[in-house]
């Protein structure tokens, strides 16, 4: 059931992620209509409400992708290091063609390239903050916990 909760909530955060970032470049672009995308992913439809549904289906795909990559950190057979290399293997092999599915960047070596360096970097910094987080958890039980002494 918790796995069900993981999952279900990956769609909807990748939603909300997806609809928040799309509203706010519609805003700094100026953009007379919502933009769920670049304007060349969005001339590839009928119409925006078309763009914006399929927009929507890849945002709840990826977040479902990293709700599902996250799965891996309650291996605890794996070590730390394992389940971090395994993650970031899968997140990044799943989240690159459904960015570039989304219109995000086109597809050439300089655009991967530099989108590998984006994302290796986001990934480092939510990484980092994730184990500083960890780590006081850790010292908080600790602190916490009776000490068994050792006579």
């Amino acid at each position: 059931m918790k796995r069900l909760g993981i999952l279900t909530s990956g769609v909807f955060l990748g939603l909300s992620i997806g609809f928040l970032c799309a509203l706010c470049f519609s805003l700094i672009y100026h953009a007379p209509t919502f933009m769920p995308s670049s304007p060349a992913f969005v001339t590839r439809f009928s119409s925006n409400t078309m763009a914006t549904l399929v927009t929507a289906g890849l945002w709840a795909t990826i977040g479902l992708l990293f709700g599902l990559t996250s799965l891996i950190f309650l291996n605890e057979h794996w070590s730390i290091a394992r389940q971090t290399i395994w993650h970031f293997g899968l997140s990044y092999l799943g989240f690159t063609p459904l960015a570039i599915l989304a219109g995000w960047f086109p597809l050439n070596v300089t655009w991967l390239l530099l989108y590998t360096l984006i994302f290796v970097g986001i990934y480092l910094v939510i990484w980092t903050y994730s184990m500083l987080r960890a780590r006081k958890t850790v010292r908080h039980l600790n602190d916490v916990l009776p000490h068994r002494h050792t006579d």
